[in-house]
């Protein structure tokens, strides 16, 4: 089973391959959910409830295919941990699969297997989720596991000692021994001073080695508790089943304490933060990051078309001129990642040993400005929406991909059914929306830029 340190290091891979991706009334808004729903081919009816521990239930009946996917989303991510505990989100990925009262080490995962179904798990800066796809006839038998992990777990030093192993050598693997990676990281802890943004779920190797079992005990009666998390349930069953199973396994459950949840907030940036970096890298990198709003601001639709318009494809403004007008660089783009609370619209530009990274720096921050200034036509802009448009629809193609849109809606933006009105959002974006938060957002002041040049050397 291969579990991912977190979905920054999905964001690391975009920045290493070609063509990243980027990422009223209510009867206005009924009417927007319709449109997105036509547009998507699919009739989603999504049910919630609220139980009376406090564990939300979100269903869909999805009969495409025989199966089912049982995904527990809890609200809590690196950005819930503290100085001297980074990375113990992300443990817990790992750890919640290590047996519980009646479960076995990784049993979990080969019981699933058995049936002929797969199971995973991510942890993000806002979230940890827990996913299990498997043959519909197993509902409860998935259901079951996810409620015995919840209250269950066995925090034993043995288990714990070996995942941090685990851990460690991932952050190495992944971040540290990577140049692009490394300048990831670093960007977070330009960019943000106060707020816990300011370190990836990867953690950090001094906090994991400290982090004690009394620790983990805490954290886990904190967070993994059934008030603190969304059951999300997509497939050929019935809302009589889901309810059944979920009352049965998860109503004994008591609710927790309210967890604690993170109220420091960044401030305006307003001076340009560039750094040049030192550790070794074969390749020359740019890498940028600009102050955004949180997933559920009105901003976030125009921005993911900016995003689009300047790094979606071949055809995009930053590869069309610091690429292939300009040879700067091999590859240029960005995306606009949504987030719980304001976070980041990255920039960049990877080239070759003999590309200047000074060149590569000034070649896209000015086409980056450019946007603000320069027209944006018709054709683009339809282009932008159309590539949106199309990448969120895709993700409805199959079970897990509605219940994960089901799940992250949920807490990034405060509601199961968000998603479904994404697609109209998009739709409703103009040519002067676009403009306007580029002006606003994309500024030099509100910039943090890191510079890796090739080889050894370059500053600190």
């Amino acid at each position: 089973m291969t579990r991912c340190a977190s979905a920054l290091l999905a964001c690391a891979l975009l920045l290493a391959t070609h063509g990243a991706a980027n990422a009223a009334a209510k009867t206005k808004k009924k009417k927007s959910a319709k449109a997105a729903q036509a547009k998507s081919g699919l009739e989603l009816k999504i049910e919630q409830w609220t139980m009376k521990n406090g564990l939300r239930v979100v269903y869909l009946h999805h009969d495409r295919v025989p199966a089912v996917t049982v995904q527990v989303w809890y609200h809590v991510g690196s950005k819930d941990e503290h100085l001297g505990t980074r990375g113990v989100a992300h443990m817990f990925e790992h750890l919640m699969f290590k047996g519980s009262k009646r479960v076995k080490p990784e049993a979990h995962a080969r019981m699933i297997s058995a049936v002929g179904g797969s199971v995973n798990a991510f942890t993000t800066q806002d979230l940890t989720a827990y996913h299990n796809t498997l043959p519909k006839q197993y509902l409860d038998f998935a259901v079951k596991l996810e409620a015995e992990r919840m209250r269950h777990l066995l925090l034993i030093d043995k288990h714990i000692d070996s995942e941090r192993e685990v851990v460690k050598e991932e952050k190495r693997k992944r971040l540290e021994n990577s140049p692009i990676g490394r300048s990831l990281e670093a960007i977070y802890e330009m960019a943000y001073k106060k707020h816990p943004y300011q370190w990836t779920p990867a953690g950090k190797l001094r906090d994991l080695n400290a982090a004690k079992r009394a620790f983990y005990t805490r954290f886990y009666n904190t967070y993994y508790v059934p008030n603190n998390a969304t059951l999300v349930v997509v497939g050929d069953v019935s809302k009589a089943q889901v309810k059944a199973a979920a009352d049965k396994h998860f109503g004994p459950i008591p609710a927790g304490k309210k967890p604690p949840r993170v109220t420091v907030r960044e401030g305006a940036q307003t001076k340009l933060r560039e750094r040049t970096a030192n550790w070794p890298s074969q390749l020359a990198v740019v890498l940028g990051a600009y102050h955004i709003p949180g997933a559920n601001s009105p901003d976030m639709a125009p921005l993911q078309v900016l995003s689009a318009i300047l790094s979606a494809g071949r055809s995009s403004r930053l590869h069309q001129d610091v690429v292939r007008k300009r040879k700067l660089a091999l590859q240029a783009g960005g995306f606009a990642r949504p987030q719980e609370h304001p976070g980041l619209m990255m920039i960049y530009a990877v080239g070759l040993p003999s590309h200047d990274v000074s060149k590569m720096k000034d070649a896209l921050l000015a086409e980056v400005e450019r946007v603000a200034k320069s027209t944006i036509t018709k054709a683009e802009l339809k282009k932008a929406k159309n590539q949106l448009a199309t990448s969120r629809l895709m993700s409805l193609r199959t079970i897990w991909g509605i219940a994960y849109q089901i799940g992250s809606s949920a807490y990034l933006k405060g509601n199961p059914t968000a998603f479904l009105d994404e697609v109209a959002k998009i739709d409703r974006v103009s040519a002067a929306d676009v403009k306007r938060v580029a002006k606003k957002y994309l500024t030099r002041e509100n910039l943090s830029i890191l510079l890796l040049p090739p080889g050894q050397g370059g500053g600190k």
